[in-house]
């Protein structure tokens, strides 16, 4: 038995993605002006942008075991997964280093590519340190683009996907019950590492997997809602709020993807602009911050930040993106023969 997955325009899940990409451009506005250690850890804007990424953790969750329910071969299933990400990362990756880079060095134009093509690069994540290049190295954070961390943390949970799948395993109630459980005793395990504590958000992919693999015809309602929503404001700077997040943020994100709501529904006619927000927009504000300071007034630091980052956005789901998953269904054979044919 196969299942298929949502019509991509009878919910509201594009308008939440790029929703949740601009909430966190916002969030790390904030936390590039002042830097990460002079940050308070229930300060509202972090949280908010928490709770975005967590929201787009219960997306991918929800969305991705029904794609390989649908079509339940390994091969396929990372092909097209691997359309979804390497080709905008590429695009993103090189756009960081080869136009933002130069602009942005204290090296000279020659250290500079000498110590790109040496291989510091791939000796330090350079989107997590840019010290190797001369980049960003006095700004309050010296980060490249930290929004990357997140990639290598949703395609370990597409490995799982397959792996859950192959072992047959993946319908089974008690095998995401069980993945839950230890992933939230890890959790607490790491709870006081600011890093390691990071693995809260496979929780969220977890979540939206049960739900919909388990409870395909839940109804969510809006009173419901609303109602956790105040709770989990109301809670907000406690540790309460993470453990009710885990809650209230897979259920008002699955209530408002299901309003049936045309005008909503057909917000991503134009295109997904989502992932080009998200991977484009922290090395933008990066050079933005060291090339007008700091100190600029949050809300135009925010404007200049979306402003800049959304034409890149734009011509990354139109000239990469969307091509790109025009080839989802392109027959393996052919592209195996095309890599490995000794002619």
């Amino acid at each position: 038995m196969t299942m298929q997955t949502p019509p991509r325009h009878g919910n509201n899940f594009d308008l939440i993605r790029l929703a949740a990409a601009l909430v966190i451009v916002v969030s790390h506005a904030y936390v590039l002006q002042i830097g990460y250690a002079a940050m308070p850890a229930t300060a509202p804007l972090l949280l908010v942008g928490y709770a975005a990424l967590a929201a787009l953790f219960t997306i991918s969750g929800h969305l991705i075991p029904l794609s390989w329910l649908a079509q339940p071969d390994a091969a396929r299933f990372f092909w097209k997964r691997s359309l979804r990400v390497l080709p905008g990362l590429v695009g993103a990756v090189l756009f960081t280093l080869f136009l933002i880079g130069p602009l942005a060095t204290t090296l000279s134009p020659g250290g500079y590519f000498s110590a790109l093509f040496s291989g510091a690069v791939a000796t330090l994540p350079f989107f997590e340190d840019g010290s190797a290049l001369g980049l960003f190295v006095a700004n309050p954070v010296s980060f490249v683009n930290a929004s990357l961390w997140t990639i290598p943390v949703e395609c370990t949970m597409y490995v799982l996907v397959v792996a859950l799948g192959l072992l047959g395993v993946l319908r089974k109630r008690s095998a995401l019950i069980l993945l839950i459980a230890v992933n939230l005793l890890l959790w607490l395990a790491l709870y006081h590492d600011p890093a390691l504590s990071k693995v809260r958000f496979t929780l969220y992919f977890l979540i939206g997997a049960y739900l919909s693999i388990h409870h395909p015809h839940l109804r969510y309602d809006g009173m419901t809602a609303f109602f956790l929503a105040l709770a989990l404001v109301a809670a907000a700077g406690t540790p309460l709020c993470s453990f009710l997040a885990l809650v209230a943020i897979p259920y008002i994100v699955l209530w408002f993807a299901g309003l049936p709501v045309p005008a909503l529904n057909r917000f991503g006619t134009h295109g997904d602009f989502s992932y080009g927000v998200y991977i484009y927009a922290y090395p933008v504000q990066q050079a933005i911050v060291l090339f007008l300071g700091p100190s600029l007034p949050l809300w135009l630091f925010c404007l200049l930040s979306i402003g800049i980052t959304f034409p890149f956005a734009y011509l990354s789901w139109n000239l990469i993106e969307k091509r790109a998953l025009g080839l989802k269904q392109v027959d393996l054979k052919s592209v195996r023969s095309a890599l490995f044919s000794p002619d």
